[in-house]
């Protein structure tokens, strides 16, 4: 492997399995990833290394790395399912399949902080347009702001429901997701 960037690419994926299993453990922050440095036999501060643009660059690239885990999974399904049920398999996949339920906690904290708020606005929204591609969806309009709109607001409340669903198998999350969702494809 001579490329600098794809190497960089493979140790923040390292990183970033480290940091899932972690965070629950730790709260953000230094601390936390000199944790993980040591886990991956990383150097001393070699996170400077991979994310030189500091915290941010890391929450980005964590949340960058939970899209990308959500859409490996979906691709292993192959079934044909109408667009409500492509998006309610993606949302149930984001939040409940990827990482446990503290780190999704911790990271609803970390995005309610006045310095985080935009990012963590920035990642779901990006989470909903890749869920919304997902789906089929090629909009370039008006419509294309709309759906991720109020796909927003769905993914965001399933997250918080997500949080205190005790339900075998998290199935009131799902009921909620579809629920959440039979209202906004009709207006989407």
């Amino acid at each position: 492997m001579t490329d600098i960037g794809e190497k960089h690419k493979l140790l923040r994926d390292e990183f970033f399995n480290q940091l899932a299993l972690l965070v629950v453990d730790y709260n953000w922050g230094k601390d936390l990833y000199k944790k993980v440095e040591e886990k991956c036999n990383f150097l001393k501060n070699y996170h400077y290394i991979l994310f030189p643009e500091g915290e941010h660059q890391i929450i980005d690239g964590f949340e960058q790395w939970q899209d990308r885990k959500m859409l490996e999974l979906l691709a292993q399904d192959v079934l044909k399912l109408k667009t409500r049920e492509k998006i309610a398999k993606a949302l149930e996949a984001r939040i409940i399949s990827i990482v446990e339920k503290p780190v999704i906690l911790k990271e609803n904290a970390l995005f309610l902080l006045p310095c985080n708020f935009l990012l963590g606005t920035k990642c779901h929204i990006r989470t909903c347009d890749l869920i919304w591609r997902y789906a089929g969806d090629k909009s370039d309009d008006f419509n294309y702001y709309t759906k991720r709109g109020l796909l927003l607001g769905v993914y965001v409340s399933a997250r918080l429901f997500y949080i205190s669903d005790d339900s075998k198998e998290f199935i009131k999350t799902k009921e909620f997701i579809a629920t959440s969702l039979e209202s906004i494809i009709n207006i989407a």
